[in-house]
């Protein structure tokens, strides 16, 4: 079976995290931009600082930022962002800092909705501060209705760069991409109100995971990352997941080794759209995914991958 994928938008800098709301797009450039896509691509505020994902809540209000240059989580009003290039007011510190000592510099943040009102984030630094040699990244946790905003450590200074993140839909089970390691962490969240965690998949081959997301039925796609080479042999690939962590399926997409962030559509599911900086492309694609066809045991027996056209 073959799925499409076509281009929606380019950019002159790195694209990640990709994040629809109301049918429009957003994402963040590593120049500090945060950019919207809706009929045609628009900087919609410049925050500076060089940002490397953002979450919205569920009603709209509020965006949080990660950032990597303030190494904080910083957030503001969603309805503060305009389309003028000067410097908006209201950005605000939500946490810059665990136990006194300051973050390297979070990666990936995401919010809870259903049965936490949490904000979840990595702490990598750039990409070589945290590696097989120096596994220091960690995976923090912000209770938003705590007496007190301040981050919990998940795993601290353990992580070979800890990047993407993903929440299962009961919120139990918390993904995170392990890249250095080439693996992806599962952290449960247990009766006792303590998270566990382990390894939940070893992947071979390929630099290692990024950007995570979770598809309406629980599936996990994993973005799996490579540099690119600049010739034919340049192919993205994310690889999809069961809830039991065993690998069901490959989506092949030439020319995108360099993926960075996903995000499914709500007002079209079957629409999964991706950032991707090959070969300085700094590009949003657009693939079109029959999620209506994951049924689990058709998959285990159709071990083809999916090519994108």
């Amino acid at each position: 079976m073959q799925v499409t994928a076509e281009k929606i938008c380019s950019f002159s800098n790195p694209l990640s995290s990709p994040h629809e709301v109301n049918g429009s797009i957003y994402m963040v450039s590593e120049n500090g931009d945060i950019l919207i896509m809706n009929n045609e691509l628009k900087i919609d505020t410049r925050m500076g600082g060089q940002p490397s994902s953002i979450t919205i809540e569920r009603d709209h209000t509020v965006i949080y930022i990660a950032d990597m240059a303030h190494q904080a989580i910083t957030y503001k009003q969603l309805n503060q962002l305009s389309s003028t290039n000067q410097l908006q007011e209201g950005v605000k510190d939500f946490v810059t800092e665990y136990d006194g000592m300051p973050f390297l510099g979070p990666n990936q943040v995401i919010i809870s909705y259903v049965t936490l009102n949490a904000v979840f984030f990595t702490d990598s630094g750039p990409f070589g501060e945290t590696s097989v040699e120096n596994p220091i990244g960690s995976v923090f946790m912000v209770d938003v209705d705590g007496p007190e905003i301040k981050p919990t450590a998940l795993a601290y200074r353990c992580l070979a760069h800890p990047s993407g993140l993903a929440l299962s839909h009961d919120e139990k089970n918390l993904f995170v991409s392990e890249t250095c390691e080439n693996r992806i962490i599962r952290f449960v969240l247990t009766n006792s109100g303590i998270y566990a965690f382990s390894v939940y998949h070893q992947f071979s081959g390929r630099f290692g995971p990024t950007a995570l997301v979770i598809s309406q039925s629980d599936f996990l796609y994993v973005a799996r990352f490579e540099f690119s080479v600049g010739n034919e042999h340049d192919v993205g690939l994310i690889s999809v997941l069961n809830p039991q962590g065993q690998l069901l399926e490959n989506i092949l997409i030439p020319g995108s080794p360099e993926i960075t962030g996903m995000c499914f559509s709500v007002i079209k599911p079957t629409n999964l759209y991706l950032t991707d900086n090959s070969n300085g492309s700094n590009r949003l694609i657009k693939c079109v995914i029959p999620l209506e066809d994951k049924d689990e045991e058709k998959k285990k027996k159709d071990k083809d991958s999916y090519k994108v056209k």
